[in-house]
């Protein structure tokens, strides 16, 4: 007498667990894995830099000045691209609440794109050029081509 459950209910029931758990799972890997591989990735830079002071070599400037912020830009076209697709979404279906909540990454993804522009101006006017690419470090020169 084994505890076989066959009942319809029960399985759809086992099926609709087994995808939620299934899909927790499968987003904390993807975490994971990200976060691991950003250690490794700092962990390396890290004993590179170790090794050139050992030997007494320049660190390079970019290894100085860490990691850029990338624009909004393209965050910024996503968030409006769903915020309008469920805005038309809602226009379409007749769905008045669609609309009202596809206004808000609408206007999320427009505060980004204004944002991004203000601040790439903002560091145009200092003289610093795109806020998203480095300026090289002042007395470093590159080296030399000899082909």
């Amino acid at each position: 007498m084994g505890m076989e459950r066959t009942d319809p209910a029960f399985m759809a029931m086992l099926i609709g667990l087994f995808f939620v758990v299934g899909s927790i799972a499968v987003v904390l890997l993807i975490v994971v894995s990200a976060f691991r591989t950003r250690h490794v990735k700092a962990e390396m830079l890290h004993r590179e830099r170790m090794l050139a002071l050992e030997k007494g070599l320049p660190i390079p400037p970019d290894y100085l000045e860490g990691p850029h912020r990338k624009r909004p830009f393209v965050a910024g076209l996503i968030w409006a691209g769903i915020g309008l697709g469920a805005v038309v979404w809602g226009i379409i279906e007749g769905e008045s609440d669609a609309n009202a909540w596809g206004l808000i990454p609408f206007f999320v993804g427009i505060a980004l794109i204004i944002g991004d522009w203000l601040s790439h101006r903002r560091a145009e006017r200092a003289g610093g050029g795109s806020g998203s690419y480095p300026r090289a470090a002042e007395g470093y020169r590159a080296p030399e081509n000899r082909s």
